[in-house]
């Protein structure tokens, strides 16, 4: 199992970083299946073959998914997806 860890940082407030977090997460639900809900400001996801959190803490946002042997090939693009995603909204 491979584990992507990323850390961006923001000077955004927490209710707009939240709402772009959001907005991925609705992305990721109607184009993988994935499944989430809120606990606080940590968004928990699942999927077949990954799972993860995001947690929105003040002037950064990290992230944490776990990936399965069979999307383990793939780590170096999700994260660079992921990466690329961030710094597009973020910034």
């Amino acid at each position: 199992m491979a584990t992507i860890h990323i850390r961006k940082k923001h000077h955004m407030d927490n209710q707009s970083v939240k709402q772009e977090v959001q907005k991925l997460a609705d992305k990721l639900s109607q184009d993988l299946s994935a499944k989430y809900n809120w606990e606080g400001d940590r968004l928990v996801f699942k999927r077949s073959g990954a799972n993860g959190h995001i947690d929105i803490v003040d002037g950064a946002v990290d992230i944490e998914i776990k990936l399965s042997m069979m999307l383990t090939p793939l780590k170096g693009k999700i994260e660079q997806t992921v990466a690329d995603y961030l710094e597009e909204r973020l910034s």
